[in-house]
């Protein structure tokens, strides 16, 4: 029987992405999948991202060590053939799609699967896992944290009409300008911007700021008085947690990131379409990576 493996790499968004579409392909398709969760980590000295995932409630079935032997292979056939930019390898022990650019690929949603098949790749696009959204919701929605910390604050998400407002500046990276489409960057300008427009819609919005810090940054945002910030400074450190709590806002406004990206989403499963604003950044890396009912800015 045909077998679906996926492999996972990047932060606790990408990895969602990456298991998102494997599991729509694989239910599309009557496969079985099997989820990679080391050698896209094991590489990774710069970020140091390890798998997340284990902490959600997904299906989870890992790969085997017997499943890795052509993914291997293939990576090393690769490199000294110098002949890694096809999409479809097609190779005698598997076949490997591999994303080499940012967009969504039909070929891959329509594709036929009859052996060993790997997945390589973000695949940041709903278009891949459109049709199963509400099964996804429920195996990618975060657990309900323990902390009395955390409740307090969903509460007053929940009381208010609600705006997360994510702000992502890839401060770990040596160039955050690659992380967005044609290295545009998004200023404070244009979030300002954003946010007068959301205000324009919902007058008594109340906000909450998600970032990796509290930089300087922030405190050149026009934002309303009781505005909430939700960053490590103030005790918010766990990313799981705070996808929880992002799922709770009712609005929101996001940077290029597919951590925010993924907090918008999940909150369709507590709000319904007609009652949000969401305004994301029009830098995604993936130029079909943003959810048609989405205002971009």
């Amino acid at each position: 029987m045909a077998k679906l493996c996926v492999q996972l790499s990047g932060g606790l968004g990408n990895q969602m992405f990456q298991y998102a579409t494997g599991r729509a392909l694989s239910l599309k398709h009557g496969l079985d999948l099997a989820i990679d969760n080391w050698s896209g980590f094991v590489r990774d000295v710069q970020y140091q991202r390890t798998y997340q995932l284990s902490e959600l409630p997904i299906k989870q079935q890992l790969v085997k060590f017997c499943d890795q032997i052509p993914l291997w292979l293939c990576r090393m056939e690769n490199y000294l053939s110098k002949n890694e930019g096809r999409f479809l390898q097609k190779k005698f022990y598997g076949d490997f799609y591999i994303e080499s650019d940012f967009v969504y690929h039909h070929s891959l949603y329509e594709a036929r699967f009859s052996r060993l098949t790997w997945l390589i790749g973000y695949w940041q696009s709903p278009l891949y896992f459109q049709g199963h959204k509400e099964l996804l919701m429920a195996e990618l929605m975060p657990n309900s944290p323990t902390s009395v910390h955390y409740h307090e604050l969903a509460t007053k998400m929940k009381s208010s009409d609600s705006v997360a407002l994510g702000i992502r500046l890839y401060e770990e990276s040596k160039n955050p300008s690659d992380h967005a489409r044609g290295g545009r960057i998004k200023t404070i300008s244009e979030i300002n911007l954003a946010i007068d427009r959301l205000l324009a819609y919902r007058k008594k919005a109340k906000f909450f700021v998600f970032c990796t810090h509290k930089s300087g940054l922030l405190q050149k945002l026009r934002l309303p008085r009781d505005t909430i910030f939700v960053t490590p400074a103030e005790g918010y450190q766990d990313a799981i947690a705070c996808m929880w709590l992002l799922s709770n806002c009712r609005h929101h406004i996001m940077t290029n990131s597919s951590y925010y990206w993924w907090g918008a989403w999940l909150s369709g499963a507590h709000y319904s379409e007609k009652d949000q604003v969401i305004l994301a950044a029009d830098n995604f890396n993936n130029v079909d990576g943003l959810c048609n009912n989405w205002q971009k800015f």
